[in-house]
């Protein structure tokens, strides 16, 4: 079994903190070591090095070489342009290939918060379990949902496929995207909707066979890549990557089969995608408070307050706020707005103020 990391993502909403150079997979949002570190570990108790791949783009190479070193240089997969986790999750996956077509491949993302590590072991050890007895079907992770999040995709579940003790497995009744809020609190309280992660197990020729069905125009350019060389130089994947269709594999390939099995769990996961939900992982004080540095907070509840400098935070009668402070940025938003920190970026963009990306 083989896992791929992807830590290719630029993550907007965690702005300013978060930048085109820096993104957030590589900075350390919560606790001392980096997302990008914390998944790596997490995943070493169960794989070995030789067996943990990662993906991630040109400008941030150098920081998962540094912060990686035990992890083989072959192993680190680096992409010229952006296109999206098909191309990320193809290109591994067609290395893999090459070297066993029967071998099980798990993708996962280097931003992801798990209260339960020993749990979350546990889940991937059984999804090859699933994988072998299913070798012609996607896997998806489904994990119980703790809040109605509107910013996450949700899983329906179906009917249980295998009975086992611990993470019985589902078929899929169908995916909801981004639901509205009225409709993310009815799933919260229901047994049958899980959260989506975004996290696949399959075995490599099913997921190639899946690639020349639905993206035959990347299939091709894949085994190109595959055929050049084994060790995958990148010069060849500067040369042929750009040219792939930039797509979610989620639109490309899982909307449109149908062999699809699913394993729910609770294991205390989040994606650190948005400032709510860095509060949501963080400690707090007995008011709900999570700060970083010397403060005077008074009458002030549920507050996340970061500061580089750190400078020292007063604040008074202020409720369910964060207030991020970098060298040349101070982000305040309601916390229920931490979705749309993405659209301050999208501004800076359009109006030519790269400085502060």
């Amino acid at each position: 079994m083989k896992v791929v990391i992807l830590a290719g993502g630029t993550g907007t909403r965690l702005w300013p903190l978060s930048r085109q150079s820096k993104p957030k997979q590589v900075l350390p949002i919560i606790g001392k070591q980096t997302l990008l570190q914390k998944t790596y570990q997490r995943l070493s108790v169960l794989f070995n090095a030789e067996d943990i791949f990662v993906i991630t783009g040109k400008d941030h190479k150098i920081d998962v070489f540094n912060q990686l070193p035990k992890l083989p240089k072959k192993n680190i997969f680096i992409e010229p342009v952006k296109r999206d986790s098909a191309g990320a999750i193809g290109l591994v996956a067609s290395r893999v290939h090459v070297d066993n077509p029967k071998e099980i491949l798990i993708s996962v993302h280097a931003d992801s918060w798990i209260d339960n590590d020993k749990k979350f072991a546990r889940l991937l050890r059984s999804s090859e379990e699933v994988i072998k007895k299913y070798p012609k079907h996607t896997l998806l992770f489904g994990i119980k949902p703790s809040y109605s999040e509107t910013g996450y995709g949700y899983i329906q579940l179906n009917t249980k496929v295998v009975q086992r003790k611990s993470f019985p497995v589902y078929s899929v009744k169908r995916f909801i995207e981004k639901p509205e809020l009225s409709l993310a609190s009815k799933f919260v309280s229901s047994k049958d909707y899980f959260w989506n992660p975004g996290w696949f197990a399959w075995r490599v020729d099913h997921l190639m066979d899946l690639f020349k069905k639905y993206l035959p125009k990347n299939y091709s350019i894949l085994e190109r890549i595959s055929r050049s060389s084994k060790q995958y130089s990148q010069k060849i994947i500067n040369k042929e990557f750009p040219k792939l269709k930039s797509i979610a594999i989620d639109y490309a390939i899982l909307e449109k089969t149908k062999d699809i099995l699913v394993i729910p769990s609770d294991i205390g996961w989040s994606d650190i995608g948005h400032w709510r939900s860095v509060a949501e992982m963080s400690q707090k004080d007995k008011d709900g408070n999570t700060v970083d540095t010397e403060s005077v907070l008074l009458g002030s509840k549920n507050n996340l307050f970061m500061s580089q400098s750190k400078k020292l935070i007063a604040a008074i009668g202020v409720e369910n706020l964060a207030m991020i402070e970098t060298r040349d940025v101070i982000l305040l938003i309601n916390k229920d707005k931490a979705q749309e920190v993405k659209y301050i970026v999208d501004h800076l963009k359009k109006n030519n103020l790269k400085k502060y990306l």
